[in-house]
C-alpha cells in the first residue's frame, strides 16, 4: 500500500476550483449542483469552495450557474421568461433550451412550480391568451394614435399601438410558427418580421387577426400593400 498526502487545497487557485465545479456540473448533465452532489463527485470539498468564495450561492454565482435557493421567482416572471425565449427562437422552446444565455431561468423553477415542463407550457399558453396579460395592448400609444394616408388624405384613429407587444408576437408565432406566410421559409432572429396584413397606414389594427409572420425580404417587398 502506498501512503500519499492529498494536495493542500490552500494552494489551489480560485480558477481551479471553479473549473472543477463546472466540470462536475457538465458531467452531471444538470444546470446547477448542490453541495452534497459536489462533495460526492468533485475533486475538492464543498467546504473549501464555500470558504474561498463566502458561501455556496456565491460559488454558483462565480461559476455562472443558477442559485439552487432561488425560489422567490414569481409566476409572472417565469411566464415572461418563456415569452422572451419563445420570441428569440421563433417557436415553442424545449426544456433543454431553458438555460443561460437564452433563458434567464433554468427548467428547475418551472418543475418546482408546475410539476413538469409540459404543465408549465400549458399554464403559460393559458396565461398569454388571458385578459391578465392584455395590459400592454390596451394602453393607448399617445405618439401613434393616428396614421395618415397621404394619397387619400384620410386620418385613421387607431385603438391599438402600431407595434405589436411581446405577448402578441408570441400569439402570432404560436399560430404561424416560425415560417414566412408568403414563401414558407423558416425564419429566426432578425429575419422574423411581424407584418400588418391590412397596413397600419390604411387603418389596420395591431391585433392577432391582422398580424402575420413574414421574412425580411417579403416584408420589405410587401411594404404598404394589402
Amino acid at each position: 500500500m502506498k501512503f500519499e498526502l492529498k494536495p493542500n487545497n490552500r494552494d489551489v487557485s480560485d480558477q481551479e476550483l471553479i473549473d472543477d465545479l463546472r466540470k462536475v456540473v457538465k458531467a452531471s448533465g444538470k444546470l446547477t449542483i448542490t453541495r452534497d452532489e459536489y462533495n460526492e463527485l468533485g475533486r475538492f470539498s464543498e467546504g473549501t469552495l464555500r470558504k474561498r468564495f463566502g458561501g455556496w450561492l456565491k460559488v454558483l454565482e462565480a461559476a455562472g450557474f443558477e442559485k439552487t435557493r432561488n425560489i422567490n421567482i414569481s409566476i409572472i416572471d417565469l411566464f415572461r421568461n418563456i415569452e422572451d425565449v419563445w420570441i428569440q427562437l421563433g417557436r415553442q422552446p424545449n426544456i433543454k433550451e431553458m438555460r443561460p444565455p437564452i433563458s434567464k431561468y433554468s427548467a428547475d423553477p418551472y418543475a418546482r412550480n408546475f410539476g413538469n415542463w409540459r404543465k408549465a407550457l400549458e399554464a403559460f399558453v393559458e396565461f398569454i391568451n388571458s385578459d391578465e396579460a392584455k395590459e400592454e395592448e390596451e394602453t393607448p400609444n399617445e405618439e401613434n394614435t393616428s396614421g395618415v394616408n397621404l394619397e387619400r388624405k384620410i386620418i385613421f384613429k387607431h385603438k391599438t399601438k402600431r407595434f405589436p407587444s411581446e405577448r402578441l408576437k408570441v400569439q402570432v408565432l404560436m399560430r404561424d410558427g416560425n415560417r414566412c406566410r408568403l414563401c414558407g421559409i423558416t425564419v429566426s432572429g432578425d429575419n422574423i418580421h411581424f407584418d400588418h396584413i391590412k397596413p397600419w397606414t390604411k387603418g389596420g389594427e395591431t391585433i392577432l387577426e391582422n398580424i402575420q409572420v413574414l421574412c425580411e425580404r417579403h416584408n420589405l417587398a410587401k411594404g404598404n400593400l394589402e
